[in-house]
């Protein structure tokens, strides 16, 4: 088991920039990992947060699980201070918007910051719309689809596309995100990280990207996501990537039961939704009283959701859902559940 505080000095930006600037004492443990260490990584996914995040808690709960941290985007309604705490979170990270967080601004403002700006100013260059972050120690790089996404057929927020990224249509879309995925070194594994996942993973409405809000469902994928997975397939440089990605809740609407939350396709590509909503629980008096010593007005505690991807020698090794809960400073795993095993 890693820690993310290995990973972390080696994130670099796809321009080649020197490396994120993070604090000295990650730099040194990261001089410390050992060469058989380097060939595993865990990563923690953040779904959708909807407002539900706490950085001391998130802190805790990831210092447990040892990771690097994925964020599939919709933090709020363009809340930049929970934004900004996440940019705040001491871990190596990659991130992308969702259509949440472009809820008010259809088009950038010339005369002020606007909640867009001020997100994206907060995260840097850990905000992967469009780019890539190189993880070399663990051999990974991340690729980021196309931000603010809210599924389906047609653009969402197409001004903010237009002015940030030059991006028009979809078909500009897929080529983006496949020139971004190309220049990743060749023995990295790629993940591709998007708000949404892609068309063609099914159409019922407990798919993984099935619409669960009319009858009948219906693919709600992105088209240029997987316009741009099946042209970096055709270059032969990329196979069995992982795709990550949230919008599409794992309770379905009207009490409909529970999503299918990850795929393999045939090609052996992964593609994974880890949009838990909601992701954080209050602890019942049924945990507290398992627990009488906590069972004080300070301790009320709560039990986070984040989806664990084990990466063994350059490849998908275990999938689990994983609920930890925080009591104070006792931090403990709680549940697991296994979605994915190669083993299997």
């Amino acid at each position: 088991m890693l820690s993310t505080l290995v990973h972390a000095p080696t994130v670099c930006s796809p321009s080649g920039s020197s490396p994120n600037p993070l604090s000295k004492h990650i730099a040194t443990r990261a001089s410390m990992a050992t060469a058989s260490a380097r060939s595993s990584a865990r990563i923690a996914i953040v779904g959708d947060v909807h407002d539900q995040w706490n950085l001391e808690e998130d802190t805790k709960a990831l210092e447990l699980l040892q990771v690097v941290c994925f964020c599939s985007g919709d933090f709020g309604e363009e809340n930049v201070e929970l934004v900004q705490s996440v940019a705040e979170l001491r871990f190596a990270k990659a991130v992308i918007l969702g259509n949440h967080d472009a809820w008010h601004t259809k088009q950038f403002s010339g005369k002020k910051k606007d909640g867009i700006q001020l997100q994206l100013e907060c995260l840097g260059e850990e905000h992967v719309a469009y780019r890539r972050l190189d993880f070399p120690v663990v051999k990974l790089s991340v690729v980021g689809g196309r931000p603010f996404s809210c599924g389906g057929q047609h653009l969402f927020r197409p001004k903010l596309l237009s002015a940030r990224y030059g991006v028009q249509d979809m078909d500009g879309s897929a080529k983006r995100i496949c020139k971004a995925a190309l220049g990743a070194p060749e023995d990295h594994l790629v993940i591709l990280l998007a708000h949404n996942g892609p068309t063609g993973l099914g159409s019922n409405l407990d798919d993984i990207c099935g619409k669960d809000w009319v009858y009948g469902g219906g693919d709600h994928g992105d088209p240029d996501l997987a316009q741009a997975l099946s042209l970096l397939k055709e270059t032969g440089k990329i196979c069995g990537p992982l795709v990550v990605f949230g919008h599409m809740h794992k309770q379905l609407a009207d009490g409909n039961g529970l999503r299918k939350m990850i795929v393999v396709g045939a090609d052996n590509t992964i593609y994974l939704n880890g949009a838990i909503v909601p992701r954080v629980k209050k602890l019942n008096d049924e945990f507290v009283n398992k627990e009488p010593h906590l069972s004080t007005p300070e301790s009320c505690g709560t039990i986070r959701a984040f989806t664990i991807v084990e990466i063994v020698d350059g490849a998908v090794d275990k999938i689990v859902e994983s609920w930890v809960s925080v009591v104070g400073d006792r931090i403990t795993l709680e549940e697991e559940h296994m979605l994915f095993n190669s083993a299997h």
